[in-house]
């Protein structure tokens, strides 16, 4: 099958300061470069449209998805753009009306039914790296697909859960993202080391805390961790393929386990890489020495939020931070 895989363009809303919004946020869709990995593994033509770092407005995308001809569209949507998401979704139906139309993403997975507009035919809820080839061959030869766990659908006029996608315990399973279907050198950000093209990507899946303002609907709670050398491996196939050599981590806390993460930098400074990276963790999980050892292999930025200092406030986000060290 041929299939066409869309994040929309969205930054163009914020009128006057649309050029900073998209220098800031334009990242690669590396969840579809995920879904499109397997797709082409399992035989299928896949094809990516990043509206945002290709700068396709709306219009222009449905008119390139219909000149491609797909058997399935598929589309991803974070909360301040979902209403675009759906836009498109609407677009595409009358231009293609017969060709199903996805949707997937943090907002349909937290918010379900509440968010499975008209316009799409399917959504999945979660993980999909078990469900999505499910989903192809099932779909591909005309079966069934009400028992592959994860998915809405519309059943005439009423909407059926096939109830939540199962946990992917073995993250090294995943094949590395499909990068080449990608506009790899449009991906560029500042650093105090001057603009730098860059690479997403992940070691770890879960993280076990609760603050409410964080969504952990997609990955959950369990912390899955891919093996150190697999994550090397993934890190020279994109220096050797896309000459990228700085690297956002974009795990949801990058220093829960030191031992883990001292492990692939030993490993990345055994082997030699040259590399610069940056990522997110919480102020507590950081210490001296582990901040010296991740620099020495190329770290050059880490983030951590805050929030407040107000007591209270801290108690209802759940934000289990102490304030003193």
């Amino acid at each position: 099958m041929k299939i066409m895989l869309l994040f929309p363009k969205w930054t163009g809303e914020y009128g006057i300061i649309s050029h900073f919004a998209k220098k800031a946020s334009t990242w690669p869709p590396l969840n579809l470069a995920y879904l499109a990995a397997i797709a082409e593994n399992k035989g299928h033509e896949v094809k990516i449209i990043d509206g945002e770092a290709e700068d396709v407005p709306l219009k222009k995308m449905i008119e390139q998805v219909a000149v491609f001809k797909p058997d399935i569209i598929g589309i991803t949507a974070t909360t301040p753009f979902y209403h675009i998401a759906s836009e498109l979704a609407a677009g595409l139906k009358q231009r293609i009306s017969k060709t199903p139309v996805i949707i997937g993403g943090p907002h349909i997975t937290v918010l379900k039914e509440q968010a499975f507009g008209p316009f799409f035919d399917y959504a999945f809820i979660g993980e999909s790296e078990v469900s999505w080839p499910l989903f192809l061959e099932r779909y591909g030869n005309g079966k069934d697909i009400s028992s592959i766990k994860g998915i809405l659908f519309r059943n005439g006029s009423e909407i059926k859960f096939t109830g939540n996608s199962d946990t992917i315990y073995d993250v090294d399973s995943i094949p590395f993202p499909a990068r080449h279907l990608l506009r790899t050198n449009k991906y560029k950000i500042g650093t105090l080391q001057g603009i730098k093209t860059f690479a997403t990507i992940m070691t770890t899946r879960g993280c076990p805390f609760q603050c409410i303002f964080c969504s952990t609907k997609v990955f959950g709670n369990r912390v899955r961790k891919r093996s150190p050398g697999l994550v090397v491996d993934e890190i020279n196939s994109v220096i050797s393929k896309f000459n990228i050599k700085h690297f956002i981590f974009l795990d949801d806390t990058l220093t829960l386990d030191k031992n883990y993460i001292l492990q692939l930098c030993d490993m990345i400074n055994k082997e030699k890489i040259k590399i610069t990276f940056e990522g997110s963790t919480r102020a507590n999980l950081i210490d001296e020495k582990l901040i010296s050892r991740m620099a020495e292999t190329g770290l050059i930025r880490i983030s951590f939020g805050l929030e407040t200092v107000d007591a209270k406030m801290r108690e209802i986000m759940r934000k289990e931070v102490p304030l003193e060290s």
